[in-house]
């Protein structure tokens, strides 16, 4: 009879060893996975960052400590990198969040072709970056492309684009507003229709005027997702590359270089893979920065 006991009280944990374990065991592919194709990259480019790795010298590669970071950090063109990547960033990320979100507020007030809109409004994101590099390459080419036609039409001279040290920039931002501020307008369309009515219903009761609502209830009810959509937006603008390398590849001159772009500069033009891997590597950690407090603000959004 005892044994009979032992033998069904094992039974019975058996199940339950097994309910623990089984979700472990479905992850581990996943985490295999993330293993193979994520952390060993990064830990194989933190170890080239610091050697000597430069596949068009005689030397062999071998292990130089932090030296690739001093070089890199000594060097102008990483300063004038950084610059650029800033305003390219900083400026996207708050044209769009301001220009989405307005357009938004329009927008969800329309009672038809809400959809119709939505569906349009889809298109700029889903293109691939080459390809929407490639039509503004035409857009904005300074004899024939049709932006500087439509200036001719009203007197004004041609205008150098992508060739001039200060528009190309401002070009490239303004490819990146046409391609992304879509992608804004819809998530904070998304956001504003899940938004109680009867929170709406009482600030109108109580007399807000339009401003006052928008400022005082319906932006801080969005703005969990408002921050989410700036933090990817923050995340994604830091690493561009296509569109800056149909278009301008950097130029002129260094105007349009990005960190990104220096990445591939170094490592598949100049072969110096070591110098390469340390520019992506300080570009991870200015990309934390970034990303670090736009996390606590969206956790703190979430707890309020």
């Amino acid at each position: 009879m005892e044994k009979r006991l032992m033998h069904d009280a094992g039974i019975e944990h058996k199940p339950q060893w097994r309910r623990r374990v089984f979700p472990y065991v479905l992850i581990l592919p996943g985490l295999i996975y993330i293993a193979v194709t994520t952390l060993v990259p990064l830990v194989y480019s933190f170890w080239t960052s610091l050697t000597f790795n430069r596949a068009t010298s005689v030397r062999p590669p071998h292990f130089n400590g932090i030296q690739n970071y001093i070089d890199v950090l000594s060097d102008p063109s990483f300063w004038n990198a950084l610059k650029v990547t800033a305003i390219y960033t900083g400026t996207t990320v708050v044209a769009e969040m301001i220009l989405g979100t307005a357009i938004a507020l329009l927008l969800i007030k329309l009672t038809r072709g809400r959809k119709l809109v939505r569906l349009l409004l889809i298109i700029p994101f889903s293109v691939p970056p080459v390809v929407i590099g490639l039509m503004y390459l035409l857009i904005m080419d300074r004899s024939y492309g049709i932006l500087n036609y439509l200036l001719s039409l009203v007197g004004m001279g041609p205008v150098s684009w992508l060739s001039s040290p200060d528009i190309a920039i401002w070009s490239i931002i303004g490819v990146d507003l046409w391609q992304w501020t879509p992608f804004v307008i819809i998530s904070a369309v998304a956001a504003l229709e899940s938004m109680p009515g009867d929170v709406i219903d009482a600030a109108s009761i109580d007399g807000a005027s339009s401003m006052q609502m928008v400022r005082w209830v319906i932006l801080p009810l969005i703005k969990p997702v408002l921050l989410v959509v700036a933090l990817t937006r923050a995340l994604t603008s830091l690493k561009v590359f296509d569109v800056i390398f149909v278009l301008t590849n950097g130029g002129p001159g260094s105007a349009t270089e990005t960190l990104s772009y220096m990445v591939y500069v170094d490592a598949f033009q100049r072969f110096d893979f070591g110098r390469g891997a340390a520019v992506s590597w300080l570009l991870i950690l200015i990309a934390m920065v970034v990303a670090i407090p736009m996390v606590r603000s969206v956790l703190r959004s979430d707890v309020a």
